[in-house]
């Protein structure tokens, strides 16, 4: 019974992809963060992840075969939500004396995560609010 709401109700109002978009926010907003805290530590580098092309990624995810796992010690096949967003090192040099973490550049890159996130929630509020109203009309 779950499988047939899952298809039939959830992932045709795009449940899915809006839980993947409030992922990604999610783990940039983490990425973000852990720089902005290592800003004063000798050798670090920046870390950040293509949001846009993850997200692209997630749009042509139905498009390939993804394995199941029936064990945790399985290598994941194909698409799988197990790999995660490619995490992208900054191998620039240093540019604040210390490594290479631009203060102002990471708090403007968290205010934009932030209404990217904001957005993505309102959304799904949204779609949720449509299902309920949805439902009350019968």
């Amino acid at each position: 019974m779950s499988n047939i709401l899952d298809n039939m109700v959830f992932n045709k109002v795009g449940l899915p992809l809006m839980e993947s978009y409030l992922d990604l926010s999610s783990a940039r907003h983490k990425l973000i963060a852990g720089n902005l805290t290592n800003v004063s530590t000798p050798g670090y580098r920046s870390k950040d992840l293509d949001f846009h092309a993850e997200l692209r990624k997630e749009l042509n995810r139905d498009s390939h075969i993804e394995g199941k796992l029936t064990d945790p010690a399985h290598i994941p096949v194909g698409k799988s939500k197990l790999k995660g967003p490619e995490i992208l090192v900054n191998k620039s040099s240093a540019t604040n004396g210390i490594n290479n973490v631009d203060v102002d550049k990471e708090v403007s890159d968290l205010s934009k995560n932030q209404i990217y996130y904001s957005v993505g929630a309102k959304l799904l509020a949204g779609k949720f609010q449509g299902l309920r109203n949805a439902i009350k009309s019968k």
